[in-house]
């Protein structure tokens, strides 16, 4: 990726240390991607401290990348580097990895970018000379094992209103009002509550199909497995923020299959307006508990599942 503002450096700061929490893991033995949200959230407050954004001016997430590279299981201690990979007018984009304490394995990659907006009002604003200076100091560069495989980040991910959710064939999964635990300490809502709310309902939209493709790949050649599921990479664009008593639903379908993974679409939507929150795309495996790796997809769940594809208008 090209710099856009001053040279780079290869120095990574370290902006998060600590562990995982046995409530922090889900059914597939693993933290849950909720709480890789919240310690990249975690470590961009403290980037976002020490660049010195004036006390009227806040960092909201506009737009996220992550891949998943490596699990992490209850008490696994980590750690999170990164720094600025590009100065923009009205905020920045910020790279963060995380790593395992142990072997300094990358566990997850984040792309974050990031607006300036006045607190309150969340009322767009340029980025302050002095915080744009103090920014290209912390200059890093993308490592390739960053950059983006399977959802891109160049284009805008595609969007649309509940009725064109249902119209499309999207499948309504997750319905959840938002509480006080869902927003900061100034009232906004915490982009990790997308992300857990989409990991928590799919549920709905897979898992029956998850196990009937186990028991098919097990068939085929004696191999006893326990279905699961994995997301290897993410893109999440943040398009409004509900409030305390708002509503979300989440509307997803399967937009892409291949031999291992699938591609999925979530729209996370205002079932009041209509409008949506916040829209994802994610690649994800089914997963072989007992081996720990990703499972071919077997013929006649291909099938089903292709027989499941949501097709949206160009």
């Amino acid at each position: 990726m090209r710099c856009l503002h001053g040279s780079w450096s290869s120095l990574m700061h370290e902006y998060w240390r600590g562990g995982v929490e046995a409530w922090e893991c889900d059914e597939m033995g693993h933290m849950n991607v909720r709480f890789w949200s919240r310690r990249a959230m975690d470590a961009l407050a403290w980037l976002e401290r020490q660049l010195g954004l004036p006390a009227e001016l806040r960092l909201v997430m506009r737009d996220q990348h992550i891949k998943f590279l490596k699990e992490a299981a209850t008490g696994t201690p980590l750690y999170a580097v990164g720094g600025v990979i590009d100065v923009l007018a009205d905020g920045l984009r910020v790279y963060l990895e995380i790593r395992h304490s142990r072997d300094d394995a990358i566990g997850a990659t984040f792309i974050n970018e990031l607006a300036c907006v006045r607190r309150g009002s969340l009322a767009p604003q340029l980025l302050p000379a002095s915080v744009a200076e103090a920014a290209r100091t912390r200059l890093v560069q993308l490592p390739d094992h960053a950059l983006p495989r399977s959802v891109p980040v160049e284009r805008p991910l595609r969007r649309g209103s509940l009725a064109v959710a249902d119209a499309a064939g999207f499948r309504r999964v997750g319905l959840s009002m938002v509480r006080a635990s869902d927003l900061d300490g100034e009232g906004l809502f915490l982009p990790e509550g997308f992300i857990g709310r989409v990991s928590e309902a799919v549920p709905t939209l897979m898992a029956g199909w998850r196990e009937e493709a186990a028991e098919e790949a097990s068939a085929l050649d004696g191999v006893a497995r326990r279905a699961g599921a994995a997301v290897l990479e993410y893109r999440l664009s943040f398009l409004a923020w509900p409030g305390a008593g708002d509503v979300v639903a989440v509307s997803s379908g399967v937009m892409a299959v291949a031999d291992k993974t699938m591609t999925l679409n979530h729209w996370l939507l205002d079932p009041v307006s209509g409008a949506p929150w916040c829209v994802a795309e994610a690649v994800a495996i089914t997963f072989d508990l007992n081996a720990r790796k990703a499972i071919a997809t077997p013929p006649r769940a291909r099938a089903a599942l292709e027989a499941m594809l949501v097709r949206l208008d160009p």
